[in-house]
């Protein structure tokens, strides 16, 4: 029986994980990023921002929903006037579309990709 903290990897799936295991890599604008589970076409990735950071614009092939988990933001995206967001918040991207986000205190968001994001891999 596999206790709760087991990693299992099996080719490209994470079926397990808990974030402080993961080792955290630091974007370009600061940000602590921890892939945790995926698999099939899904990513479940948390991100640690401190208050006051802007993201930078960008976008990306893959769709995206994302939950502040803690904290506060405004959520930017093209077409969009910025929604401020605090803990419970959600939103969705499509794919190919320029977002990014605000920080107005620290911050830990848990993003879902689809498809995978082989980049972060």
């Amino acid at each position: 029986m596999m206790n709760a903290q087991h990693v299992l990897r099996e080719n490209t799936m994470k079926l397990t994980t808990h974030a402080h295991q993961e080792p955290a890599i630091t974007t370009p604008d600061g940000a602590q990023r921890r892939v945790l589970s995926y698999g099939g076409n899904l990513m479940v990735v948390q991100f640690t921002f401190d208050a006051g950071v802007s993201s930078w614009l960008h976008s990306h092939p893959h769709e995206q929903v994302g939950y502040v988990a803690s904290g506060e933001i405004d959520f930017v995206m093209e077409g969009h006037e910025p929604t401020r967001l605090s803990a419970g918040g959600s939103y969705y991207v499509p794919a190919n579309v320029k977002h990014n986000i605000v920080t107005y205190a620290a911050t830990i968001l848990v993003d879902v990709f689809t498809p995978i994001r082989q980049d972060f891999l």
